[in-house]
C-alpha cells in the first residue's frame, strides 16, 4: 500500500511543478512511510510514498524500465504476481527484484492495457510511456484502491487522495453541490465519477484512463464490471453445490491474499465474515493468527461475547479495544483531515483505531467488506423488493378501497405506492430524506439543485442498467457499485491512516462473478413458506423485524461447519456505533458550536433548520441527518471549500 501523485502535459511538454509533487507526498505521507521517490521530465512528474509489504528492500519507485523507459508509481498489491512472474519469465522478461512491482510493470510492457485483464489485487497505478507520449490509469476491479484526477489548465493531475491534489495551486475546493446533495442523502463522497468538489473527479472501481499528448480528451473506460445477467440466464445449482464452490472460492481468496514479506493480523466482530477469514487464515498459516476487535461499554453495542465464541471456534488470539465519546472525536477530526472528505460512516473511527492498535504487531489486516453486497447480508435495502414487486405506481383513485398492501406501504415510505425503483431505492436508503433537504438548504442551493434531479437521475440512469434483472437482483448490483465502493473506500483511509494495508478476500472479483450467478434465492429467502403468506399486511422492515427472511444463506451453508451456531443465527448488526446517544447526549455542545460557527450556515443550510435539528437530536431522524450535517461542516472547514 502506497500513495501516488503526478501531473501529465496533455499539450505540451512544460516543467511539472516539483514543489506541489512534494508536498503531495508529505501530505499522504501515512499512506507510505517507509520511503519516498519521485521522477520528473519535460510534461511529466510523478511522486510516491511507499508502505513496504512486498520485498521490502527493493522495488523503489518511481520504477523506471531502463529499456522503454516506462515509469510506473503504484498503490496496492498484485496478489498472484508470483504466477505472472513465471508466465513473464518464460517470456523472456528479467527480474532484479522479487517485488509485484517489477511484475506490474513488466506485465504492462508485455500486455500492454490488457495486462489488467490478468491481475488478482488491488491497485491504483500510472503508467508513463516516453515513446508514445501517454499516461495510463486504472482502478483495481471492485475499486479497493482510490484514484482521484483533474484536467486543469492543460494538465492532467491525479493522486491517491484529494489533500494531495489540492498541493497542486491550479485546483481549488469548490463545492459540487449534486454531490453534496447526494452525500447529504446517502453519506456516499462520490457520485460515479464526481467527488464533492467540482473541479476533482474519481476514477470507478474497474475503470481505466488513457491520455495520448496532443490527442483528444478522453473519457474514463470500463474494462471490468459486475456480470449482468437476467434470471434465466443465472446458473441452474443447488444451494448445497453453490456452498461448496462458495467455499472454495473464499478459501482460495483467503489464501491467495496471505502473500506478504511483513506480519498479517487481522480485524474480528461478532459476526459472520471475520469469523469466516480468521479461520482461515489461521488454518492457511498453520495457527497462531491474531485480530483485533473494537467495542463499547454501552448496552447494546457490546459485542465481546460473540468474539469470544468466534475466536474460540477460530482458535486464535484476539486483542479488544474500547471506544468512547471521549476517544472518538479526535480521530473523527484527524480522519477527515487525512482523507479529505467528510466521513461516510460513523464506524470508520472504529476501524483506525482498530488499525492503530494492530499497527503495534501487524502491517496488513484481513477485513470482512463486500460480503453482504454479493451475498445478500441488508435484509432491507435489497429484500424491499418484495414491497416493490407488489406495489401501486400511483395513488389509489379517491374513494377507491385500500388494500393490506397499501396500508403496510403507507406505514413505511408514508405513501401506498412506489413510482419505480429509484424513488424506493432513495426513500429507504436516505440519512436526510429529499423533502428534509429541501427543509434544511436554503432556496438559492434548492433551487440551483432543480429539485434533486441530477441525484435522482443518477439512479434512475444506474438502474437502467438492470432492467433484464429481478427487482431483487438489480438492488444488489446497485449497492455493489455504490454501498460497497464506499465501504471499501472507508476501510482503505481508515487503515492507511495507521499506516496499515487492509485487505478484503470477499472482494475478490472471481468469488464477486460467482455469487452475482447464483440464483436470488440463494442469496435471500423466506425462512419458511408460512412466513411468506403472514407477510401480505406486511411491509419489508416489519418482515425484517419478525426475522421472517434468511440472508447469506449459501454463505451460512457454506461456512456452518465454522462459525457457531449463535453466530450463524444472529442478526446482522452493521458494525454499530452509539453516536446516535454520543450527539443526544455528551456532543452536543461541540455540534452546536460547530453548527453556528460554520460558514455554512445561511448559505448552504437554513440557520433556523440546524438550530432545530441539534434540540431534537434525541430524536432518530435528526440524529441521522445531523450526521453528514457535522461531517461536511467539519470538512468544510477543514479544507476552506467555497460554494460555487
Amino acid at each position: 500500500m502506497c500513495g501516488l501523485i503526478g501531473m501529465f502535459d496533455l499539450r505540451a511538454r512544460r516543467e511539472p511543478d516539483a514543489v506541489a509533487i512534494s508536498r503531495g507526498m508529505q501530505v499522504m505521507r501515512r499512506r507510505g512511510p517507509d520511503d519516498e521517490g519521485s521522477f520528473a521530465a519535460p510534461g511529466v512528474g510523478l511522486g510516491h510514498r511507499r508502505l513496504a509489504v512486498i520485498d521490502p528492500v527493493g522495488a523503489r519507485q518511481p520504477w523506471v524500465d531502463r529499456q522503454t523507459g516506462m515509469v510506473l508509481v503504484y498503490n496496492g498489491e498484485v496478489y498472484n504476481f508470483r504466477e505472472l512472474r513465471r508466465d513473464l519469465q518464460a517470456a523472456g522478461h528479467p527480474f532484479t527484484t522479487s517485488s509485484d512491482t517489477e511484475v506490474l510493470m513488466r506485465a504492462y510492457i508485455e500486455w500492454g492495457d490488457s495486462c489488467l485483464d490478468r491481475l488478482s489485487g488491488i491497485y491504483a497505478f500510472a503508467v508513463y510511456d516516453p515513446k508514445q507520449e501517454r499516461l495510463f490509469l486504472a482502478r483495481d476491479r471492485l475499486g479497493v484502491k482510490p484514484l482521484f484526477f483533474s484536467r486543469r489548465n492543460q494538465w492532467l493531475f491525479f493522486a491517491s487522495s484529494i489533500p494531495a491534489l489540492l498541493c497542486f495551486p491550479d485546483l481549488k475546493p469548490v463545492l459540487d453541490l449534486p454531490a453534496v446533495s447526494h452525500y447529504l442523502a446517502t453519506t456516499k463522497t462520490t457520485m460515479g465519477n464526481r467527488s464533492l468538489l467540482r473541479q476533482i473527479a474519481c476514477l470507478q472501481p474497474g475503470e481505466q484512463l488513457v491520455s495520448v499528448r496532443g490527442g483528444s480528451d478522453a473519457a474514463p473506460h470500463r474494462y471490468w464490471d459486475i456480470p449482468i445477467l437476467s434470471a434465466e440466464e443465472k446458473r441452474s445449482v443447488s444451494v448445497t453445490e453453490a456452498a461448496e464452490r462458495v467455499q472454495e472460492r473464499v478459501n482460495l481468496a483467503v489464501g491467495e491474499q496471505l502473500v506478504s514479506d511483513v506480519p498479517l493480523g487481522g480485524f474480528l466482530s461478532g459476526g459472520i465474515d471475520s469469523a469466516i477469514l480468521a479461520h482461515a487464515a489461521n488454518r492457511l498459516t498453520g495457527g497462531g493468527f491474531t485480530a483485533y476487535s473494537v467495542g463499547y461499554d454501552i448496552p447494546g453495542y457490546e459485542e465481546w461475547s460473540f468474539v469470544d465464541l468466534a475466536a474460540a471456534a477460530c482458535g486464535i488470539a484476539c486483542r479488544k479495544i474500547h471506544l468512547s465519546a471521549d476517544t472518538y472525536p479526535d480521530t473523527w477530526h484527524d480522519l477527515i483531515r487525512f482523507k479529505g472528505l467528510p466521513l461516510s460512516t460513523p464506524n470508520e473511527v472504529p476501524i483506525c483505531h482498530l488499525a492503530q492498535a494492530l499497527k503495534q504487531e501487524f502491517t496488513v489486516a484481513l477485513s470482512g467488506e463486500g460480503s453482504d453486497e454479493i451475498f445478500g447480508g441488508y435484509v432491507v435495502p435489497t429484500f424491499c423488493a418484495f414491497d416493490y414487486d407488489r406495489a401501486r405506481r400511483e395513488p389509489p383513485r379517491d374513494g377507491e378501497p385500500w388494500s393490506a398492501t397499501d396500508h403496510a406501504l403507507q406505514r413505511l415510505y408514508g405513501r401506498p405506492y412506489l413510482m419505480c425503483r429509484p424513488d424506493q431505492h432513495l426513500l429507504l436508503n436516505s440519512w436526510l430524506p429529499t423533502d428534509r433537504k429541501e427543509a434544511l438548504l436554503t432556496a438559492a442551493v434548492w433551487n440551483a439543485l432543480d429539485g434533486d434531479d441530477a441525484v435522482f437521475s443518477f439512479y434512475e440512469d444506474m438502474f437502467a442498467r438492470f432492467q433484464s434483472c429481478t427487482t431483487f437482483d438489480a438492488y444488489m448490483h446497485v449497492h455493489a457499485r455504490v454501498n460497497l465502493e464506499s465501504l471499501l473506500f472507508r476501510v482503505d483511509s481508515s487503515t492507511m491512516a495507521a499506516s496499515v494495508e487492509a485487505r478484503v478476500p470477499f472482494t475478490d472479483h472471481r468469488l464477486v462473478e460467482m455469487a452475482f450467478s447464483l440464483p436470488d434465492t440463494h442469496k435471500m429467502d423466506w425462512r419458511d413458506a408460512t412466513r411468506r403468506g403472514e407477510a401480505a399486511g406486511l411491509n419489508v422492515t416489519e418482515i425484517a423485524a419478525a426475522d421472517m427472511v434468511e440472508s447469506k444463506r449459501v454463505l451460512r451453508r457454506a461456512f456452518a461447519d465454522v462459525v457457531p451456531p449463535e453466530i450463524l443465527k444472529r442478526p446482522k448488526m452493521s458494525f454499530p456505533v452509539p453516536f446516535m446517544e454520543w450527539f443526544a447526549d455528551g456532543w452536543q455542545p461541540l455540534i452546536r458550536d460547530l453548527l453556528h460557527r460554520t460558514p455554512l450556515r445561511g448559505t448552504l443550510f437554513r440557520a433556523a433548520a440546524l438550530d432545530t435539528l441539534v434540540d431534537t437530536a434525541r430524536t432518530q431522524a435528526s440524529a441521522l441527518a445531523l450526521w453528514p450535517i457535522v461531517n461536511l461542516c467539519l470538512w468544510q472547514e477543514d479544507i476552506q471549500a467555497e460554494l460555487p
